[in-house]
């Protein structure tokens, strides 16, 4: 198996991967084209109307849709069927899967992990995975000079500082030096030399790392003020210890800055 079933395959096997480009420039080209086009027919129905309020067998067409659609004439019935033709785009461009929508719609995906995004171009590229898969104009989709124009259908969840360290940096250099000893490689199906970390697992043991080190830090701060006996070096212990909690909760939590300022404050206030 090649080329795009290939692609396909390990994109709907690792979601993560499935990363396309948008096409949001193309998207707004095609609504500025829907608007350009209403906004002559508006034009022109404009132009029909004052033409038919100055003939005396067409001035009561503004006043009387009878006499507007049920016209004798091709000029009689000018101004209806432009008007008709109207109703026709304008029903296209404000259905509710319309252009509009499906553009707005497209914007709201996040764009991809850049860790996720730089390893679908590394599996594209490397002779044991990709191996190049896709030979035409589209090969380029996921290059750099696109890159403000991809997304993500279902991207990872982004985390805080520490955690994206611990899967991004942490878990690939534990995995050259003892993972790769204890893992089985994915099927070859979609390339070799590729394993899989359960991001859950991984979300598990982070969690455990952060609350043993959240119960760890008030304890600290406790002896370390107790065995300290100078008013002075107890106040900048506090403040070390205070500046040490909230660049915890920086890094290690997605705590908004309010909050972050806050629990400093909170702690000092109960001792």
């Amino acid at each position: 198996m090649g080329g795009y079933a290939k692609v396909a395959q390990w994109m709907a096997k690792e979601e993560e991967f499935s990363i396309i480009r948008r096409f949001g420039a193309l998207s707004m080209q095609k609504l500025l084209y829907m608007q350009a086009e209403l906004i002559h027919l508006q034009s022109e129905l404009d132009q029909l109307s004052k033409r038919d309020v100055n003939n005396r067998e067409r001035q009561f067409h503004s006043k009387d849709w009878y006499s507007l659609s049920q016209g004798e004439t091709k000029e009689d019935l000018e101004q209806w069927q432009k008007f008709l033709e109207i109703s026709e785009k304008l029903e296209v461009y404000n259905a509710k899967d319309t252009a509009v929508l499906k553009h707005t719609a497209m914007g709201k995906f996040d764009r991809p992990r850049e860790y996720d995004l730089e390893f679908l171009r590394s599996w594209f590229r490397r002779p044991g995975m990709g191996s190049f898969p896709l030979l035409g104009l589209d090969r380029d989709a996921w290059d750099v000079k696109t890159e403000n124009d991809i997304i993500a259908i279902k991207p990872r969840e982004t985390p805080d500082i520490f955690s994206r360290w611990f899967a991004e940096s942490f878990i690939p250099r534990y995995h050259r030096v003892f993972g790769q000893r204890y893992r089985k490689e994915l099927p070859d199906n979609v390339g070799s030399g590729i394993y899989h970390y359960r991001e859950s697992s991984l979300a598990s043991a982070f969690r455990i790392l952060v609350t043993v080190m959240a119960s760890l830090l008030p304890i600290c701060s406790v002896v370390a003020l107790f065995l300290v006996e100078s008013d002075g070096l107890r106040l900048g212990l506090l403040a070390i210890f205070s500046a040490c909690f909230s660049l915890a909760l920086a890094l290690m939590t997605r705590a908004r800055p309010v909050e972050v300022f806050a629990s400093p404050e909170d702690q000092r206030f109960k001792r």
